[in-house]
């Protein structure tokens, strides 16, 4: 008896690589999974095989690539998917790589580079009559010039590239502005990790054409309409429906797949108004795509047609589906059913539903026939109930959290906590700040005191639980600094350890959880260990100081004005002893 075919899929954290590996396995298809965590979400479906630790392809793009060439050496695969742009980049672009080529689901590379530059999408669409918001490619702050009073707020500046390019690779997220002056602002916190397209806010439906090509040739293709997104303003979908195929987006998709001479899978995402048949395209994602659960539930099985397509040389003879199939990222939706009903979404950007709608798509949950969950299956259990015990832990943390926060607000802002932090100051030697990275508050918090407290008497430090040593200060962190005349330059990350702990007189950390966890991880500090927030309880309601990390540029000025208000105050009582 012939062997099976063996399939290796990547990213199985993701709940996007759960349908993958439940639709390969049903068709008898081995599946080996792999990822940088030891207990991914995919791990727990019965239809995964072997699971294989890689290190982290967003810091470790280098030995990801190397471990991925060795393991292919080794172990005999009929086709190697990876999931998200995080693995795709890397692989795609790596010479390492050639040896492997045909077992990777991976477009050609021309082809690819154009679907990851979203300026360069853009230009393909114009060659194609593809219809477009107004799209403007940003390299240099200066070039904004020439569109101050000429622009329609609000505004989308979408990152060229979806993760950083470099060493330090990250998720890059969009950002809206509503004026010039945020505008500028938000452009050179951008601009820091590459050039951003600047783009017209498209309002309307978000449709996906979901799709696999043969050559340029789509042969088979389907189609879901959003219903919740996450965040509010625009972005993956945690509930959607399948719908009919639209015959002029399927057009506008077929002039875009072909000039890319694409093969595989990917989703040509639409805006479109359903009232006056108006479109603009918004993206083409070149891989499997996050509500490719919906796509299976409706039986448009892509991860079956995908295989047979580059595995055995077979085009797909069927163009069926089910239409009006809903399908719902649960721990995702939930999350979306809160932010709606604290109405935390951007009001300039965000049409809130009824309560009525909100109801009835609450109650669809019970269809038995029409409504499908993204992880939870009967047939598969497993991966469900650790979505949902992940989920409930979430929420029972942050619960605990809550209560734990406004029990510390209470103790440290009380007469007492301040009589022993002014007892403690006046004799302390060495003061340690604590944030998790140590690139932004604890770092920016240790340059403030320095310059703003008498260094004779007091030494300053700083430190995170971040386990990576000597990284740079965040460049955003840096130019805020800078323009309130102050240098971050030098700041170099430095690891929390016990000889830290033990050397400080005086420790502030910036959040509960860090509280909570630095006496647990270090129980004889906890009567020295301060909330830093909780000295400007009287300006800020907040007792934790957020991390602006990878926000907006305005989050990093509310962090240095947070940060500089509370070492104004540990100032002035340094002075009073």
């Amino acid at each position: 008896m012939k062997d099976p075919h063996r399939v290796l899929v990547l990213d199985a954290d993701f709940v996007s690589c759960l349908p993958i590996v439940r639709s390969l396995g049903r068709r008898g298809i081995v599946c080996d999974i792999a990822s940088p965590h030891s207990a991914p979400i995919a791990r727990y479906s019965r239809y995964a095989n072997k699971h294989w630790q890689y290190p982290d392809p967003l810091t470790q793009g280098a030995a990801f690539v190397d471990y991925l060439a060795e393991h292919l050496s080794k172990v005999s695969y009929s086709l190697v998917i990876p999931v998200t742009e995080r693995t795709l980049v890397p692989l795609a672009r790596s010479p390492k790589m050639a040896p492997f080529a045909d077992l990777l689901a991976i477009a050609p590379r021309n082809s690819l580079n154009k679907v990851l530059d979203k300026a360069e999408t853009m230009a393909l669409a114009r060659q194609c009559d593809v219809p477009t918001p107004f799209s403007y490619p940003i390299a240099r702050a200066e070039e904004l010039s020439e569109f101050v009073g000429e622009l329609e707020y609000p505004v989308v500046l979408k990152p060229a590239h979806s993760i950083s390019g470099g060493d330090d690779r990250r998720p890059l997220n969009v950002a809206y502005a509503h004026d010039d002056g945020e505008l500028f602002k938000l452009a050179r916190s951008m601009l820091d990790h590459g050039p951003f397209l600047l783009q017209q806010y498209a309002q309307g439906v978000g449709a996906g054409i979901e799709l696999l090509a043969n050559h340029g040739e789509i042969v088979y293709a389907f189609q879901h309409e959003r219903l919740h997104e996450l965040p509010l303003t625009g972005g993956g979908s945690c509930y959607r429906k399948s719908v009919a195929i639209n015959p002029v987006l399927l057009a506008a998709a077929r002039r875009l797949i072909k000039a890319l001479d694409w093969h595989g899978v990917a989703m040509v995402e639409f805006k479109w108004n359903p009232a006056t048949g108006e479109y603009w395209l918004m993206e083409i994602n070149g891989r499997f795509w996050g509500s490719l659960p919906l796509a299976c539930a409706a039986g448009a099985d892509f991860p079956v047609k995908l295989f047979d397509l580059l595995v055995l040389n077979q085009v797909p003879t069927d163009s069926n589906y089910r239409e009006h199939v809903y399908c719902r990222k649960l721990s995702a939706d939930v999350y979306w059913y809160e932010q709606v009903l604290r109405r935390s979404g951007d009001p300039k950007l965000v049409a809130y539903p009824s309560a009525r709608q909100l109801l009835l798509d609450a109650l669809f949950i019970l269809h038995p026939t029409r409504h499908f969950f993204d992880v939870q299956q009967w047939r598969d259990p497993l991966p469900g109930l650790m979505d949902f015990v992940e989920l409930l832990n979430g929420y029972l943390q942050r619960i605990r959290g809550i209560v734990g926060d406004k029990y510390l607000l209470k103790r440290h802002g009380s007469t007492g906590m301040r009589t022993a932090l002014t007892r403690k100051l006046g004799q302390a030697k060495t003061v340690l700040f604590v944030c998790y990275g140590n690139i932004n508050r604890s770092a920016l918090a240790q340059v403030l005191a320095e310059n703003g407290v008498n260094p004779s008497k007091i030494r300053f430090d700083s430190a995170g639980f971040h386990p990576e040593d000597n990284r740079p200060a965040d460049p955003n962190m840096i130019k805020v600094a800078r323009s309130h005349g102050f240098d971050m330059t030098g700041c170099r990350s430095k690891r929390l350890d016990k000889l830290k702990v033990d050397s400080a007189d005086i420790i502030f950390v910036m959040e509960g959880q860090q509280y909570r966890r630095l006496v647990s991880e270090y129980p004889e500090a906890k009567d020295r260990t301060f909330l830093l927030g909780s000295l400007t309880k009287q300006q800020f309601s907040d007792i934790d100081i957020a991390d602006p990390y990878n926000q907006a540029m305005s989050e990093y000025e509310n962090c240095f004005n947070r940060i500089q208000h509370a070492i104004n105050e540990l100032s002035r009582i340094h002075r009073t002893k």
